[in-house]
């Protein structure tokens, strides 16, 4: 397997440049710099190349990695430009590294902190996902993998224009399209780029976005920074969740950026707002860096939103509960502006509110039921085991002692009410049933469990942190040695990457539970009773040399025959898992098999192309997000049917009935 991925690697190289080097060199011509850079980066790049997708139909250009690196290259020119234009180059300006004490050892143990974590995030999601070319059983992925092969097809990966190959025109959040269709640079390769697009997310994003808001909560503490890096693997509802369910691809990119935009703007606020409210004369001066910081903090809240709006949320609640925190130590600090500071914290909490009940609104009735206790939940928050994952119970442990070190904190207290309020969305959305109140408190998450839970390493990792920091320092004084501390962070670090590694190699798998079932196998294996089984995926492949390619094949789409998209390579009906809400549609479930004595079915066909051939799957099944369709199976010796390919169960037959 290992090998596997290794000959992935210079499309792995694509995938970090594509993720890394837009971002960098805006950056770098905004005078970013370090842990900084490297964290804000993915975020600068998934905006700009989300961006210029969406500007690129609008000017007639195709969408490629030849005019996606011309737009990047002119909008960094253009960036650092406007910095010599306005004087804006002197060594104050931008965003430094922080100054320690011994910048040497705070370094390494960061470079540290991230190969721990870079390495048992990926080692998780490569032993889970199997071979680079394994593709994800699920319905949204039929969706996701299509929808790359769309872009390549038609030269747009507008968030304006993705639902086109659904037949829409809606708005539709496409920055992980735009970026994974970048790495794809055959469509043969989309299963593998969705992959490495993945790998990249879990491995290097995550990490330095945990790493740098740690830095930025705990003020340049470098063993929190470190820890918090070298933690950021240990809880399985995110980044890992997300590659299992769903799959939700964009969802977890769009998470494993908040991060690195929440630790900007807690900067931005904290360098140029925070400053008049803590002098009383009429001029305070706030720190530079913190327009560099604003304006990358909002670029980077567009690649949020463009990839998955929901995690704007995240960002936004984040942002507010450290603000109230900061608004009350100003308000008893009894300083003469403070009703000003707490005016506008006023107004971004009534923002924040018609955001979010807009959001619950255009999401839609929540369907998901209860399938937990009050209790059952409650465990679940105590030993992180949301949605039914096996419990961490070390990082729990540290979760614990962190909780009790940041109540006793001023500048921390705000993470404890912030855990406690995720925790509270989740324990809502997995125990109770009040439709109107779940709609309006977890709509814009669709009411999942999966997506809340995944919310929860934003908090638990920087608290787990602080409280293994706490733990090092407590039994570095009672050493009394001046090496203590130093000798301990190592030892702490070690600890982490031991027992990561060993939860790793004892559970290299850890099986997704839904409700009362646990999944047999991963959603990544191949068998002949998943979601694609071998068949079906071997008939899919064989298309090409099976029907010509102006072909319009057709069936019941919850089986998994939407995958002849792109891995067939031929136009099928629908190109997703859901079925067209439609009579004619509705005709074709339940009839189409008598098409060679109803007429009505071939009136049918002709309202959806007049397909010309049919996948037969199976029945279909009743399952979430299952659908059978009586109509579009067992084929054998009816009139108007033709059988092309057979493999196995699967086949594949020419519609000759309405000719």
């Amino acid at each position: 397997m290992i090998g596997d991925w290794l000959a992935q690697a210079p499309l792995f190289l694509l995938a970090v440049a594509v993720l890394f080097v837009p971002g960098a060199l805006v950056g770098l011509s905004l005078r970013l710099r370090g842990l900084v850079l490297a964290a804000a980066a993915p975020g600068i790049s998934v905006a700009l190349l989300a961006v210029l997708a969406i500007a690129y139909p609008l000017i007639g250009v195709a969408w490629n990695g030849v005019s996606a690196g011309l737009g990047v290259a002119i909008v960094a020119a253009v960036v650092l430009g406007l910095r010599v234009l306005i004087g804006r180059m002197r060594p104050r300006d931008g965003i430094a590294p922080d100054a320690t004490a011994s910048p040497g050892r705070s370094l390494l143990l960061l470079v540290v902190g991230l190969v721990v974590g870079a390495a048992l995030n990926a080692a998780r999601l490569m032993t889970y996902v199997g071979l680079p070319t394994a593709i994800s059983q699920t319905n949204d992925a039929v969706f996701h993998l299509n929808a790359l092969r769309w872009i390549a097809e038609t030269g747009s990966a507008s968030s304006l224009d993705l639902t086109s190959m659904l037949g829409a025109s809606s708005f539709y959040p496409a920055a992980w399209h735009a970026v994974a269709s970048l790495v794809a640079v055959s469509e043969s390769l989309i299963p593998v780029a969705a992959n490495l697009v993945a790998l990249v997310i879990v491995a290097l994003i995550w990490p330095l976005g945990i790493a740098l808001l740690a830095r930025e909560l705990s003020r340049g503490d470098a063993l929190v920074t470190a820890l918090a890096a070298a933690l950021s693997a240990g809880l399985l509802v995110f980044p890992q969740l997300m590659i299992e369910w769903g799959v939700l691809y964009p969802y977890a990119l769009s998470l494993a950026l908040v991060p690195a935009a929440l630790a900007l703007a807690i900067r931005a606020v904290r360098q140029g707002i925070l400053p008049y409210f803590r002098v009383e004369d009429d001029t305070p001066s706030p720190r530079a860096g913190a327009w560099t910081a604003t304006i990358t903090a909002l670029v980077i809240v567009v690649g949020i939103l463009l990839a998955q709006p929901s995690s704007v949320l995240v960002w936004g609640l984040l942002l507010l509960l450290w603000l109230s925190g900061e608004a009350i130590a100003v308000w008893r600090s009894g300083h003469r502006r403070r009703g000003l500071l707490v005016g506008v914290l006023g107004a971004g909490w009534a923002l924040f509110a018609g955001v979010w009940a807009v959001l619950a609104y255009l999401a839609g009735p929540v369907l998901w039921k209860p399938y937990r206790s009050i209790v059952g939940a409650g465990l679940d928050v105590l030993l992180n085991s949301h949605s039914q994952v096996p419990p961490a119970l070390a990082l729990s442990a540290l979760m614990v002692v962190g909780l009790f070190a940041a109540a006793r904190q001023q500048a921390w207290r705000w993470l404890a009410v912030a855990w406690g309020v995720v925790s509270f969305l989740y324990v809502f959305s997995v125990a109770t049933d009040i439709r109107v109140l779940k709609r309006v408190l977890t709509g814009p998450w669709y009411g999942d469990s999966f997506r809340l839970a995944s919310i929860v390493p934003l908090v638990v990792i920087p608290l787990a942190a602080l409280g293994l920091a706490v733990l090092v320092r407590a039994a570095a004084a009672r050493l009394r040695g001046t090496t203590a501390e130093d000798r301990l962070s190592w030892g702490a670090l070690a600890l982490v990457a031991l027992l990561g590694a060993a939860t790793v190699a004892i559970a290299p798998v850890s099986l997704l539970r839904v409700a009362a079932e646990t999944d047999r196998y991963s959603r990544y294996a191949m068998t002949d009773d998943t979601y694609l089984s071998t068949d079906e995926y071997t008939l899919l492949r064989a298309l090409p040399e099976l029907v010509p390619e102006d072909a319009l094949l057709i069936g019941n789409p919850s089986t998994g025959i939407g995958f002849a998209y792109v891995l067939g390579q031929r136009d099928v009906i629908p190109r997703t898992w859901s079925p067209p809400v439609s009579q004619a549609w509705d005709e074709l479930a339940l009839n189409m098999r008598d098409a060679g004595t109803d007429p009505a079915v071939c009136e049918a066909l002709a309202a959806y192309g007049s397909p010309t051939h049919v996948l037969d799957f199976g029945p279909g099944s009743t399952g979430p997000g299952q659908y059978v369709m009586p109509g579009m199976t067992d084929f054998e010796r009816q009139p108007g049917f033709e059988l092309v390919e057979r493999r196995g169960d699967a086949s594949l037959w020419e519609i000759t009935a309405c000719e």
